[in-house]
């Protein structure tokens, strides 16, 4: 049965609150690491979930910078909000990428984490390029992702799915079947 993300359930809820931060945490300092933030960057955190990776993230940016909180689902995003509270530099938007309206060339770097793999396979080129269209010319998507079956995408077909919309890519970090990929434009 597939999880339900726009209203997820009370044990999924539950579940994903505590897996996230404990199997988490070491690719969560590798991938703040592959960030390198500098602190004026605006930052999308694309399927930020109850914002455990935002609450991160959001430590790292000052001198101007911004994070970018889009879920669909608006009981994880409201708990996101509540773990950012006091961040008056912490942006929310509930959809779907595809179907709001987010101008483009606007982030210096996305992050998308435990997410592509929930993504139904034919809707994922769609869903990637909407967010690619939403980076700058010279920004970068950190992908983390699950490599093996049953839950995960292998990497040579993530780094084509990624070729086919224009960026190109290649793992910063990998652990078991667990990898940070960076992504750029093709120049």
């Amino acid at each position: 049965m597939p999880f339900n993300f726009k209203n997820p359930s009370k044990l999924f809820a539950w579940f994903y609150s505590l897996f996230c931060p404990i199997y988490g945490r070491k690719f969560y300092k590798e991938l703040l690491s592959a960030l390198n933030l500098n602190g004026g960057e605006s930052v999308l955190d694309f399927g930020s979930g109850t914002g455990i990776l935002a609450k991160k993230i959001v430590k790292e940016l000052s001198n101007g910078g911004t994070l970018t909180c889009l879920d669909l689902s608006e009981a994880f995003l409201n708990k996101a909000r509540k773990k950012l509270r006091n961040n008056t530099n912490v942006n929310y938007i509930l959809g779907d990428i595809r179907e709001i309206n987010v101008p483009p060339n606007i982030f210096d770097k996305i992050v998308i984490t435990w997410v592509i793999h929930h993504i139904a396979e034919e809707a994922r080129p769609s869903l990637l390029q909407s967010i690619a269209n939403t980076l700058k010319q010279d920004g970068k998507i950190f992908v983390l992702e699950f490599l093996t079956p049953p839950h995960g995408i292998p990497e040579m077909s993530l780094t084509e799915l990624f070729n086919e919309i224009g960026l190109s890519g290649r793992v910063e970090y990998r652990k078991k079947n667990t990898a940070i990929f960076e992504f750029k434009r093709l120049l």
